[in-house]
Parts: structure tokens; sequence; C-alpha cells
């Protein structure tokens, strides 16, 4: 793992996956999720496919620049991402964002297009009107400054609970291995709440995603219990150049047995990025 500093000055801290050569592939994880959320098996599943995958924290989380006392924007989230690709000399990079991680990954594609070669949005939304009521009722987005590590990991399990999937049976003893590095990473998370701000308090993109012009693929679930499905329904009729698959019984997470097809997905509209560039 390595710690860099971008131009609006946070540091960030990422890793990587594949060798440099491959086309470059950041993910972008969503609201109080540390890059580790990404698995190192999935990753390199994108490597097998072809891609340089770089993963990393975004502000406020696990081990890169927390922001104790200042507010910020999904807007300022964007700008350390754009920071990051300029900083790596990875422009243009091929943007997987999923939930807030989707947010960040549509006002990067909106403010620095010249950035975005392609554009992936997993179960987001361009407007807060999708955000189901549980979506913001729940304890992981509070401060958690005080948890004890075992507090920390029922909690974490307790908000995986909203993410949970109809038709997939969710990997628990994984995720509590996942809540307990999450922990020993960041045990101190009080950047769970300024995140959740950034969110919750975002103003609408509805007209703004109009303007996105990199290949996009919009990937959702029919069972998602945090953002209504209707989210990506109404992505894929404002995003001209965009494609959309829902997966039947998928909540909020990428269930395993569908990993081959969203690295398919995402293989396949990073295709039409390079198709379109050789044109």
């Amino acid at each position: 793992m390595s710690t860099i500093t971008v131009a609006n000055g946070t540091t960030l801290n990422y890793d990587t996956f594949g060798p440099s050569a491959g086309s470059p592939l950041v993910l972008i994880e969503g609201l109080t999720a540390q890059m580790i959320k990404w698995r190192p098996e999935l990753c390199q599943l994108f490597v097998d496919a072809g891609f340089h995958v770089i993963r990393f924290d975004n502000r406020d989380v696990g081990l890169s620049q927390k922001f104790d006392g200042q507010e910020y924007s999904i807007t300022d989230m964007a700008e350390d991402t754009a920071g990051l690709i300029r900083a790596l000399g990875i422009a243009p990079a091929n943007i997987v964002g999923q939930s807030m991680g989707g947010m960040i990954a549509q006002e990067l594609a909106i403010a620095h297009p010249e950035l975005v070669a392609s554009l992936a949005l997993i179960y987001t939304t361009a407007s807060a009107k999708w955000l189901l009521p549980q979506a913001a009722d729940r304890e992981i987005l509070k401060d958690q400054s005080s948890f004890t590590r075992e507090e920390a990991i029922l909690e974490f399990l307790a908000g995986e609970q909203a993410c949970r999937s109809r038709d997939y049976a969710q990997d628990v003893n994984w995720l509590r291995r996942l809540a307990a590095e999450a922990y020993d990473r960041d045990p101190v998370k009080s950047g769970n709440a300024r995140q959740a701000k950034a969110v919750f308090t975002a103003p609408d993109r509805v007209e703004k995603v109009q303007a996105i012009s990199a290949p996009a693929v919009i990937l959702t679930g029919d069972a998602d219990l945090l953002i209504d499905h209707k989210a990506s329904d109404e992505l894929h009729n404002l995003i001209d150049n965009s494609y959309q698959r829902v997966f039947p019984g998928m909540g909020h997470e990428i269930p395993k047995p569908l990993w081959p097809d969203f690295v398919s997905e995402i293989t396949n509209n990073a295709s039409r990025a390079t198709a379109a560039s050789a044109a």
C-alpha cells in the first residue's frame, strides 16, 4: 500500500493489482467503506481481464486523510479522485463506482471528462429522491469514535444486513473478517458521519449527468433495500451513451456468483471506449 498527496491537498491511501501496462481501472467505494471491501479475488478477475486495478480509501476512512471538524462535498471527493488519477499518470482511466462511489464517479465524469475513459455505475443515483428510508437510518453512519472493536464489528454486520440480497446468501464470515480488518486499519471511524452528511446533502445531479459522454454501464439489482433500482433506470435514460443491466434478486452488494457478470459487463464497456478512441 502507498500514500500520495494529490493536487487539492488530500492525502490518499491506495494499492494496485496487476501489471502497470494493463488498462487502468479505478475502483471507488461507497459510504463508510474502506478500499479493502473491493475483495482481492475480484480485483484479480479484473487483472485477468486485462486491467491494472487501483483501489483507494476515500477521504475520512481507512488510512486516508481525516477531516475532523470539517465539512466537504461529493464534489470535493471527486476532486480527490481526479487528483489521484493525475498523480498516478493513468488518465484516461476506466472508473467503477458503487453507491456513494457511483455518485463520486458521476461528478468526476461531469467535471473532468478527459480523465474518464469509461464509467461503471453500480447501484447508485443522481438524485436523493431514490434513497430509501433505511439508507439514512443506520447506526453505521454515525460517529463511532467510542466503539470497542467488538461493538464496531457488530455494528458493521448490522449495517451490511441492510445491503443483503434477496436471492444470494450474504458471506457473513468474510464480512466479519472485513469488519475486524477495517477496525484495525481505522479504529476511530469519526469520518462515517461526515461522509454521510456529504451524501445526504448533495445537490441533485439529474441535469448535470446528461453531459456525461463516456461510455457508461449501469448495474443494479431489483432487490436493493437502500437505493431504489429505479434510480438506475433514470441514469440510463439521462446518459445517452449508456447500457443498463438489472440483476434479479441482487441487493446493495456484489454477490460472488455475479462477479463474472460484473467483470464481463465492465470489460465490455471499457472495450466500447477503446473502440471509440481508435475510430
